[in-house]
């Protein structure tokens, strides 16, 4: 018999400043120790997402991707740890960093190209998977698709899915339908683990 298709939450941005909403969202419910994974597409909003995050958590000043120096440290309401990933050619790289260092639980730790390094990561964190729109004319069309590793995860992307139907709606931009689905997974792995609520008819 197939396992059954997890289920993911999902969402349709449609500018840079979306994409920061629904970070900025999310922001309330973290606290020191969690542990986002953020991955995807190039160039599909992972960073916008993260500057979200930082910024709904009082960081000051430019949020920008770590590629180079590979973290950076914001100061919010709670220390914020960003890491850029996508440069490290293997888990010896990551462990020679000090990698298990910066899961500090002091800190919020976001990681973009979170999935080079899954099983390093801790059992309980969020996946936000950030992909490209097909429609290549839909330049600015982002999906976020949201899997999360755990009750508490569960907890906070529904708090998120609240606070940002509300925050997007403001913005003006009508859209046909839901912002959020509750839906199977399109690209699940077998190691997911995760169980959302199906939404009502």
């Amino acid at each position: 018999m197939a396992s059954e298709i997890p289920r993911v939450l999902v969402t349709n941005t449609y500018s840079v400043e979306e994409t920061r909403i629904v970070g900025a969202s999310l922001a309330p419910t973290l606290l020191p120790g969690d542990v986002i994974s953020l991955t995807g597409d190039l160039g599909a909003g992972k960073t916008a997402f993260v500057q979200g995050v930082a910024a709904a958590l009082g960081v000051e000043g430019r949020v920008t991707s770590p590629s180079f120096t590979i973290v950076h440290e914001y100061a919010g309401r709670y220390p914020i740890l960003h890491l850029d990933v996508y440069r490290l050619d293997s888990f010896q790289e990551v462990i020679d960093l000090g990698f298990e260092e910066f899961l500090d639980p002091e800190s919020i730790v976001l990681i973009e190209w979170g999935e080079a390094i899954a099983p390093m990561l801790p059992r309980r964190h969020l996946e936000v998977e950030a992909r490209r729109a097909l429609d290549p004319e839909a330049e600015d069309e982002r999906c976020l698709i949201f899997r999360p590793r755990g009750s508490e995860w569960i907890r906070k992307i529904q708090a998120m899915r609240t606070t940002a139907e509300v925050l997007l709606n403001a913005t003006g931009a009508e859209k046909e339908g839901p912002r959020f689905v509750v839906t199977g997974d399109p690209f699940a792995r077998d190691d997911r683990d995760l169980e959302l609520p199906e939404e009502d008819d």
